[in-house]
């Protein structure tokens, strides 16, 4: 048939199936899947391809739900395919996640089919977006206040990471760590198999009239209809409304975007390699590397030049919120711009929290890491230490304490750094975080300094002065931590016992 041969040369053409691959075929009873099942069937032999079926049964309808199984494992048995069906409450899974029902089912239909490619069952996995679809996508992420990159829509090609663990790492339409999707980041893991999706070349309307030639019935999901989703309202309501060719001009538009979404992937990830420092969870961009023009762009006029640069700071910024996040999910061109207007106007310590991701001005470099979900549990506390030892903080720091003959310190050690007078320190010790007024007398000084102004001397970060311990001797801090000991707790001449005090890491 005339649609078959049309989907035969783009599957040739993207080369989206090869001979010898093992194909799931993505069947949810709705009209697109059972035409590209049906479709691929026709093909299988003339592109050496073994078949399988996938169905996920979403439990939002009750027996509906139950229907559109029941119904696709009917029309895979005389094509003699294997039926693939998993079970999942998506409303609950929505629920305790704390995301909306259409995030929780695409999560759970990439995880069911992750794990068909992981297992060995399939070596692809093939959906049925159609050029409406692309159109749709592009449309909504337009007025959900996506950037450029959003423009590229649907992808005909991405790999899945292999053995995705804990939430399904599903989150290509957003520019996440899967490979073939925008950017394919250098922070994806290791492909596992394949999504295609041989129909974004076809219009829905051409697999209705398909389907309907050969008089194949198909389940109708009534949650289509339902207004309150935004597509839904864009496939109802705006589409109707706009020039019949106005679909193929958007998927078009996401075509080209998608291609020129390949040069600036290439030259994101290269200057992400150069510029971006790891350090635990965090990743570090300076900024006067961020804002001024990189060597390819200093050769443009000044004000092209300037824009050519914010546009390629945009994109290193959604790198680095990638890199931390492992995807960008919920993450609009808003969030970007904030995160850009801290690098261009923030003074240091001001900070954006984003969904999944918090971003700090530290001097001269924008800090990305996850949110510090912890960090208040780390203040208001005040520990007494009784004796030598080691006191664990809240927040993971531990704090060791000990007692060594002056005569076995080596020499040259930084008295200032972390040897008390033990005479003048004495037990009990009491630790407890720095507060903002605290005073400190550093060694050598004549009067005490607040702490805030030593902590700006010596560019501490604003999030790791609040996590910052400090050692006090009655009333006096002794010891802090960045600071060491205070000046009339350090070792003279006549000292004959020191106390240690050493943070982890520091040792």
């Amino acid at each position: 048939m005339e649609l078959a041969a049309k989907v035969e040369r783009a599957v040739r053409r993207e080369g989206l199936l090869r001979s010898g691959e093992r194909v799931a075929v993505a069947c949810s009873g709705g009209a697109d899947s059972v035409a590209l099942l049906l479709l691929l069937d026709e093909l299988k032999e003339r592109l050496g391809l073994t078949l399988l079926v996938a169905h996920l049964n979403h439990q939002l309808r009750g027996e509906e739900s139950d229907a559109d199984e029941a119904f696709v494992c009917r029309l895979a048995e005389p094509l003699g395919l294997e039926s693939n069906v998993r079970r999942e409450d998506v409303g609950a899974r929505a629920k305790k996640q704390g995301v909306n029902l259409e995030e929780a089912g695409r999560e759970a239909r990439m995880e069911f089919f992750a794990s068909l490619l992981g297992e060995g069952k399939a070596d692809v996995v093939a959906l049925a977006h159609t050029i409406d679809d692309q159109a749709e996508t592009v449309l909504s992420r337009l007025v959900r206040g996506a950037g450029t990159r959003g423009l590229a829509g649907i992808y005909p090609v991405v790999e899945m990471p292999e053995t995705p663990t804990g939430r399904s790492p599903w989150a290509e339409q957003k520019g996440s760590g899967m490979r073939g999707g925008p950017g394919q980041p250098a922070y994806a893991k290791a492909s596992a198999g394949k999504l295609v999706r041989p129909l974004l070349g076809v219009r829905r309307a051409e697999l209705r009239a398909y389907l309907s030639e050969r008089e194949q019935a198909w389940r109708e999901d009534r949650s289509n209809l339902d207004r309150r989703r935004l597509r839904n309202r864009i496939r109802l309501e705006l589409l109707p409304q706009l020039n019949p060719a106005a679909v193929e001009h958007v998927a078009r538009l996401a075509d080209h975007a998608r291609q020129e979404e390949s040069y600036w992937s290439a030259l994101v990830e290269e200057r992400f390699r150069t510029l971006a420092v790891r350090e635990g969870q965090a990743w570090l961009l300076p900024v006067a590397a961020l804002l001024t023009a990189s060597p390819e762009l200093a050769a443009l006029p000044e004000r092209v030049g300037r824009e050519a640069q914010r546009a390629l700071a945009r994109r290193l910024l959604r790198r680095a919120l990638g890199a931390v996040r492992g995807d960008l999910r919920r993450l609009t061109q808003t969030h970007v711009e904030s995160v850009l207007r801290l690098a261009e106007s923030g003074q240091s310590g001001q900070r954006v929290e984003l969904p999944g991701v918090e971003v700090e001005r530290v001097f001269d470099r924008l800090v990305f890491h996850p949110p510090a979900a912890s960090e208040r549990q780390t203040l208001g506390y005040n520990i007494k230490v009784e004796a030598p030892g080691t006191v664990e903080l809240p927040g993971g720091r531990i704090l060791s304490f000990k007692l060594v003959e002056v005569a076995e310190l080596q020499s040259g050690y930084n008295n200032s750094k972390g040897a008390a007078d033990a005479a003048r320190a004495r037990f009990p010790l009491w630790v407890r975080t720095w507060r903002p007024g605290d005073s400190y007398r550093p060694v050598g000084a004549l009067r005490p300094k607040k702490m805030k102004r030593l902590f700006q001397q010596r560019r501490v970060p604003i999030g790791e002065r609040r996590r910052t311990p400090v050692v006090l001797a009655g009333d006096e801090i002794a010891w802090a931590g960045h600071l060491g000991v205070a000046a009339g707790y350090e070792l003279t001449s006549d000292s004959r016992t020191a106390l240690l005090i050493t943070e982890r890491g520091e040792e």
